[in-house]
């Protein structure tokens, strides 16, 4: 069998094995990058056996399935290699195991490279027949280390392969897939790869075309597939950028609303101390004092059964009593809330504010407003007594005026006063922070953001208005 027999797929194996042999000048070093396993084999088969054909050395280092590849197109093209592999010309090796031999600390060695490879080439050229003996070499050695993540060392190994070349006469040609080649940050690799080898053979969509003007518009094709992937990258860091962007714009306002939340807390706690210490207060002077002065009638009593004065002034202290813990359980629960609803609840609450306080509140309530969840009627609640604890106690309105409807799926309750208003400046920095009016309000806002509302603040010298919004189902 002739190398006439085994002119290649390829762009470098598609001239006469002579051809080859006279421009790589007993030194050439080729890589290929393929695609398809069959194509490459198919390839590589007919570079070794235009070798062997022609009485020159061979040599192969791979895989397993890459060998017996190999060897089954040998066979199917006619090509006995046994006699060539008894002559001591044809060298069959396995990859993995002839890289053990010469890597240490997973680097090649150049010394032992030099003794192992050195060794197999001078064989196989010793062995070859004819005046000018040559081998043909195929190393897999480079791709198991890129595949194993070792760029530096495949690297290296392709250096110590040109370093060989010097002082022996053979062609190489190593291959890698294509696939190892799939992420950006290979590019740089990739072309460092190229650069140290004579030739590229490249992939088998390009190799396989007839002609030059094809090879053109494949060309030309790859280089808009090119350009489009530039773009998309650049698209992509672009994206990437905003991400980040927004990310820390998030993580901002997450600290923010943790740090507003935290003050919150703080501030409850204080609050919640202060309504204590205000309760022990008016339990202390009020009922405290009732009932101090109703035992001091009681023993008088005891002593004097008909005082007809004591009785009256008895039965004075105990109704004062429990009038006082009335309004204290009301403030803390009102109890008609639960028994009535919201609006019931909302109409003895003003009323007894407007007695308290002097302030004369108008009361503007939805005739068909229905019972609502107890937590939203609970805190839509509490929203109308610290806003008119405001209004009694900032504003120095002698009116108020509140509003309590359910309109288009929307709960609405706004307090309005006609009083000095709040600072500018506290507004503002309530709107940014969240902080700046106070517990109440500011726990009132978290409340009703909890139901899934808006409580909305707005003021100026005319007054203020206390304006919550809750969704309905």
């Amino acid at each position: 069998m002739t190398a006439a027999n085994f002119s290649g797929q390829e762009a470098l194996a598609a001239r006469p094995y002579s051809a080859q042999r006279e421009e790589a000048g007993h030194a050439a070093h080729v890589v290929q990058f393929y695609a398809d396993d069959a194509f490459f084999l198919d390839g590589l088969s007919k570079y070794v056996g235009s070798a062997l054909a022609a009485g020159d050395g061979a040599i192969v280092i791979a895989t397993k399935a890459h060998r017996d590849g190999i060897a089954q197109r040998l066979r199917a093209r006619g090509m006995d290699s046994t006699h060539a592999t008894a002559q001591g010309r044809y060298l069959v090796l396995d990859a993995a195991e002839t890289l053990s031999k010469f890597m240490v600390n997973d680097f090649p060695d150049t010394a032992l490279f030099t003794d192992v490879v050195g060794s197999i080439v001078v064989q196989a050229t010793a062995c070859a027949e004819g005046k000018s003996p040559h081998v043909s070499a195929f190393g897999e050695m480079v791709a198991l280390l890129w595949a194993q993540g070792k760029i530096e060392a495949a690297l290296r190994l392709e250096e110590l392969w040109n370093s060989l070349a010097q002082t022996h006469k053979f062609s190489l040609r190593c291959a890698y897939p294509m696939q190892a080649f799939s992420r950006e940050e290979h590019g740089e690799s990739f072309l460092r790869i190229c650069a140290l080898h004579g030739g590229v053979i490249p992939g088998e969509n390009y190799t396989s075309l007839s002609n030059d003007d094809d090879r053109s518009r494949t060309v030309a094709a790859l280089q808009q597939k090119a350009q489009a992937l530039t773009g998309e990258i650049e698209e992509r860091k672009r994206v990437e950028e905003e991400l980040l962007r927004s990310k820390a714009g998030l993580e901002l306002l997450v600290e923010q609303r943790t740090l507003a939340l935290r003050r919150l807390s703080a501030r409850l706690l204080t609050l919640q101390d202060s309504e204590r210490r205000k309760i022990a207060r008016e339990l202390h002077d009020c009922l405290g004092q009732c009932l101090i002065g109703l035992k001091l009638n009681i023993d008088m009593l005891k002593q004097s059964p008909n005082q007809l004065s004591l009785w009256s002034e008895v039965e004075d202290l105990m109704q004062q009593s429990i009038a006082e813990v009335r309004t204290l359980s009301y403030l803390l629960h009102p109890p008609t809330m639960d028994a009535a609803g919201l609006a019931s609840a909302a109409q003895w609450f003003v009323e007894g504010f407007a007695q308290r306080s002097g302030i004369a509140v108008n009361l503007n309530l939805d005739k068909n407003l229905p019972r609502l969840p107890d937590i939203v009627e609970l805190t839509l609640f509490r929203v109308m007594q610290e806003a008119l604890t405001n209004v009694h106690r900032h504003s120095g309105s002698s009116t108020a005026e509140i509003l309590l409807q359910k309109k288009d799926g929307q709960l609405t309750l706004e307090v309005k006063d006609h009083g000095s208003g709040i600072k500018p400046e506290l507004l503002t920095r309530s709107r940014e922070t969240g902080a700046g009016l106070g517990i109440g309000l500011t726990g009132m806002i978290e409340r009703i953001r909890d139901l899934g509302g808006i409580l909305h603040i707005d003021s100026d010298s005319n007054g203020t208005s206390v304006k919550a919004t809750i969704p309905v189902p």
